[in-house]
């Protein structure tokens, strides 16, 4: 669970946390790509960038908010809003919240959606997102040609980068230590091998040629710095963006289990 929507869950009183620790565990268990954070005040998971779901209280109780829920057809997702296409339903207790309803619902999520992302380019107009047509998708869509870029990353050394992950994850409240355990996860080095590499100002191609790539690496998918990285077609390339996207991850909070692809 991403550790500021944690923080904002245990604020809350504690039937009122049950609800919130099980409507977050279920959408994170069914939304693995998902990108989540506290927005707006209240905690949201997107895809890509788009808005998908999120939850907040209100008078009636509990509002769990799917952006594109009214084209759900799904009856139980009774509040619907006027203006644009979220649909909601309110819960009370955790108790009412049925588990299968939800992740239905959560799996439709990633095939129907509305290109909120977008809305203010298209003056408040909404365009809905075609899942079997790439065309209909936003603007900014995942890049998987990284020809002009294989180059650049092979002969980028490390030990250049390796200072930028550091400030990126110590802002956000993660520590080096938690940096270094996720480096080690995904190429099997030491503390003695990674230093050495630093200190030998060791290219990104030489790194990755002394690594030996945690198999579970294939589990890491979704998009970082525009490319999502399971298309990603020059392996030196992927294995560096397969970095990129662990240290985002920490960056974002996703707790080390959940980095680490543990089953």
């Amino acid at each position: 669970m991403n550790a500021d929507i944690e923080a904002y869950n245990k604020k809350q009183a504690a039937g009122d946390k049950k609800i919130c620790d099980l409507l977050a565990k279920t959408i994170d268990s069914a939304l693995k790509n998902a990108d989540s954070k506290i927005w707006h005040a209240h905690p949201v998971w997107f895809l890509d960038g788009n808005p998908i779901v999120g939850y907040s209280k209100q008078k009636a109780g509990w509002r769990l908010m799917f952006w594109s829920g009214a084209s759900f057809d799904e009856k139980k997702l009774n509040v619907v809003g006027k203006k644009f296409k979220d649909a909601s339903v309110i819960y009370t207790s955790a108790d009412q919240v049925n588990t299968q309803d939800l992740k239905r619902w959560l799996k439709k999520s990633i095939d129907i959606q509305w290109d909120y992302k977008n809305i203010v380019k298209r003056k408040g107009r909404l365009q809905r997102i075609n899942a079997s047509n790439p065309a209909s998708k936003p603007a900014r869509t995942p890049m998987t040609d990284t020809s002009h870029h294989d180059q650049r990353i092979a002969e980028m050394t490390f030990s250049s980068v390796y200072p930028h992950y550091v400030a990126k994850v110590e802002k956000k409240g993660r520590t080096k230590e938690e940096l270094d355990q996720v480096i080690k996860w995904l190429t099997g080095f030491d503390n003695k091998k990674l230093k050495k590499l630093i200190a030998d100002k060791a290219t990104f191609e030489d790194f990755f040629k002394a690594a030996k790539l945690n198999p579970a690496a294939r589990q890491i998918t979704g998009v970082i710095c525009g490319y999502r990285v399971e298309e990603i077609k020059n392996p030196l390339t992927q294995k560096a963006r397969y970095l990129d996207k662990l240290v985002d991850e920490l960056a974002k909070g996703w707790k080390m289990e959940k980095i680490l692809r543990s089953s």
